[in-house]
């Protein structure tokens, strides 16, 4: 009996393909895939299957007949992987460096792989901490200036160098991730934030000379999103704007003030709705907080705009005043903020004025609040913690759903991206 697994060195979100043989036909065997991340947790998942009757199994033609997944999905694997948590803290996005893929028969294994996982195909890596702080990833194949991305991550703060180097490994352009709070010299909370950040970032990549001046693309999720929607409204030099699960709509800070603004532009904070909670609502949070259970926010969200209605237009974000195309998803049922409607309004504007730029909304109906880009990972954990807030955010949607998500959105991003930058 025999266990392929290819490639064994793998890109994060790069397909994996699984096949069994030397199987007798209709024989029964099991898959497993089991790895530690590097909090110390365990993550695994398995599946049975029942061999043709040229003893094979390929998990791409064939649905297991019990498992932690149901239907033919070769992802299914790595996607229903769960954790077993033995470190102190478990986080929703795992890095788990290597994983080992097991071959059952009887309870007893007879084959087993490993596949080590790799964020980076081929980047130079530069810190930066003045005038900006984050990471430049730059692949080493790059001779003349090339487009360039910055990439924003949301309301848990600091920088996305993992997803940034995924990014940079497929696009094959220079990529910034870039923290605009929760680093050294940054603020700590996401309150008052300087949309001068990305600026400034645009003006340090227009001074690098392997990046093409004024041809910027920006990629955030969440209150990442947000940011990059804002910022490409001021920015010309944004020429493409990603938005995973985004607002349209100015909301305020997370921190210690409940009140203050999220985001400021030449020392002036911009419009914005307050994030609100009914009676109800607030006594869920504080107990979610002490409990360490999820919370869903969604919900006040939609009691935030509803009680704000007259003020939700002088909130919106101006994108109509952008040179950039947009790609955005947003889920029914995200557990965050209802980010379908959120990003629909960003359409909505962008047709009624008519905009030059291409423009398009995905939308997955079990897709959650998608902090989770990219296929073969594991989307099990629907939920994260928020340490601005001290609570752990429910994601919404399902794990299925999340990960069906995940791989129709992730290509049409690269795709996007290419094409617009271009």
């Amino acid at each position: 009996m025999r266990l392929d697994v290819e490639p064994q060195y793998v890109l994060i979100g790069d397909p994996i393909s699984i096949r069994a043989s030397g199987l007798d036909a209709g024989q029964i065997a099991t898959l497993r895939v089991s790895g530690q991340d590097v909090l110390g947790n365990t993550w695994q998942s398995e599946a049975s299957f029942r061999a043709d009757d040229a003893g094979t199994i390929d998990t791409s033609r064939d649905a297991p007949v019990e498992g932690s997944y149901h239907g033919i999905d070769q992802a299914g694997l790595f996607w229903s992987m769960s954790v077993n948590q033995t470190g102190e803290f478990v986080s929703a996005f795992p890095v788990i460096h290597n994983l080992t893929v097991g071959l059952y028969v009887d309870g007893r294994e007879v084959d087993s792989r490993v596949v080590q996982r790799i964020a980076q195909i081929d980047l130079e890596r530069e810190n930066v901490t003045d005038p900006i702080v984050g990471v430049f990833l730059i692949p080493k194949e790059i001779t003349e200036p090339t487009p360039a991305i910055i990439v924003l991550g949301g309301s848990e703060g600091g920088y996305k160098e993992g997803w940034a180097s995924v990014i940079a490994s497929k696009t094959r352009m220079p990529t910034l991730a870039l923290a605009y709070f929760g680093a050294p010299g940054l603020p700590q909370t996401l309150e008052n934030i300087p949309v001068e950040t990305v600026g400034k970032a645009i003006e340090w990549l227009n001074q690098q000379p392997l990046v093409a001046r004024d041809h910027i693309g920006i990629v955030g999720a969440s209150r990442g999103g947000e940011l990059a929607l804002l910022a490409a409204s001021i920015y010309p030099e944004i020429k493409a704007v990603v938005g995973y699960t985004p607002s349209g709509v100015i909301w305020s800070g997370i921190g210690e003030n409940p009140d203050a603004p999220a985001w400021t532009y030449q020392g002036r904070a911009f419009p914005y709705l307050k994030a609100m909670m009914s009676e109800e609502q607030g006594r869920q949070f504080l107990e979610a907080q002490k409990n360490g259970t999820p919370y869903l926010d969604a919900p006040s969200f939609l009691y935030s705009l509803e009680m704000q209605r007259s003020r939700v237009g002088e909130a919106t974000i101006h994108v109509e005043d952008s040179q950039a195309a947009f790609l955005l998803i947003g889920n029914p049922g995200d557990g965050v903020w209802p980010s379908d409607m959120l990003s629909q309004i960003v359409i909505d504007r962008l047709r009624s004025h008519n905009h030059s730029r291409t423009y398009q909304l995905l939308s997955y109906d079990q897709g959650g609040h998608m902090l989770i880009t990219y296929p073969y990972y594991p989307t099990t954990m629907r939920q994260f913690y928020l340490p601005t807030v001290n609570v752990w955010e429910g994601l919404g949607g399902t794990a299925e759903g999340a990960a069906r998500a995940a791989e129709d959105s992730w290509p049409r991003v690269i795709e996007f991206l290419k094409r617009e930058l271009a």
